[in-house]
């Protein structure tokens, strides 16, 4: 592996690039960012947030970047331009919405321009509070299959996953929490944001390096050239990676891109 070979780097957010809930960024990181768009690396998130959460809740101040793979893959952009949308079908939304009322949990619903959730509960507020994000506001859900809906967020356990997996095969979840899932419609994912941003680049995974910790992160992470997990990741995705080097705050994202000779 050459330092010149690779054109494109990706970094998931929260446990990678910031702190899980105090999304405290270290100076290495940023200056180890700041070198690679020097060098013309294109540098791209890749996170299972939505753009208005980072912009409203300052979750990367002073940082500056080439594109986004929101929502885990759902919606992606590259220098201002969106190169992919995934919205769930009607059919699915309306399954969806009856399992949450059968069950009375909690769902986050996230639009291209809008994020909002069905009702507010214990879950959700200690799952929101353990990510350091605010609750987005309670919005009326009646006509939901009518919207434009690129991933759900909801409330659930283990046993209720099971049940909307059988409910909803075509779609695919992440756990990032003990009470809540990513729930993405057929063909979601972040690896096929990575694909859409290569293809406008012109470029190929090969020549592509991904930065992540955590169970969404794993189909990135074996796709890229160089996949790196964080120190302070989970086991399933340092399982997965190419390398795993030093936790956040241990300048883990520096020292990677030197351990390949990419900065």
């Amino acid at each position: 592996m050459t330092k010149e070979k690779i054109k494109a780097a990706f970094f998931d957010i929260d446990g990678t690039l910031a702190e899980m809930k105090s999304h405290v960024i270290p100076d290495s990181t940023r200056k180890a960012l700041h070198r690679l768009r020097e060098k013309g690396i294109c540098c791209v998130l890749s996170t299972g947030r939505h753009p208005l959460e980072v912009s409203e809740e300052n979750i990367l101040p002073d940082l500056t970047f080439d594109g986004g793979i929101w929502l885990t893959g759902q919606f992606c952009e590259l220098h201002g331009k969106c190169i992919l949308q995934n919205c769930f079908t009607a059919g699915q939304l309306a399954v969806l919405k009856e399992f949450l009322e059968r069950r009375g949990r909690s769902c986050i619903f996230l639009e291209k321009d809008a994020m909002y959730c069905n009702l507010v509960d214990e879950r959700i507020k200690r799952e929101q509070e353990r990510i350091g994000t605010a609750v987005p506001p309670v919005r009326d859900t009646a006509d939901l299959e009518k919207r434009g809906i690129l991933q759900a967020v909801p409330f659930i356990d283990a046993e209720e996953e099971k049940e909307l997996l059988g409910l909803l095969p075509d779609c695919r979840l992440t756990r990032w929490g003990d009470g809540v899932v990513d729930f993405l419609p057929a063909g979601g994912g972040k690896e096929k944001g990575i694909l859409a941003v290569c293809r406008e680049l012109g470029i190929t995974p090969e020549q592509v390096i991904a930065f992540g910790d955590a169970e969404n992160d794993i189909s990135m992470l074996r796709l890229a050239e160089i996949g790196v997990a964080m120190g302070n990741g989970e086991p399933a995705a340092k399982e997965a990676a190419d390398y795993v080097t030093d936790r956040i705050e241990a300048d883990g994202i520096r020292k990677a891109l030197e351990r390949f000779g990419i900065i």
